[in-house]
């Protein structure tokens, strides 16, 4: 098992590790803060068109009701999104 320890004096044997941690803690962190300024600032049409282009893999595949949490919708809302986008990709 990696102790706090044992981690600590990894970092002091390959201070690169030590930087590869800290980078990945800011990429993170970053990440985090723009999930949370999307979910303050963008439509729900913004939001799922966002999630689309990041996640193409996921949006046909999960449940409704998981991306709707994910995206901080009702499932009614992203229902009625999903319909809205669809319509506008047939014209």
């Amino acid at each position: 098992m990696l102790t706090k320890e044992n981690l600590n004096a990894l970092f002091k044997l390959i201070p690169k590790f030590q930087d590869l941690k800290d980078r990945l803690g800011a990429k993170r962190f970053e990440v985090s803060q723009s999930r949370i300024l999307s979910n303050i600032n963008e439509t729900a049409e913004e939001k799922y068109a966002n999630f689309i282009k990041v996640y193409p893999q996921f949006y046909n595949r999960l449940p409704l009701h998981m991306v709707a949490s994910y995206l901080g919708l009702s499932r009614e809302t992203l229902s009625r999104v999903r319909k809205k986008y669809a319509r506008q990709r047939l014209n």
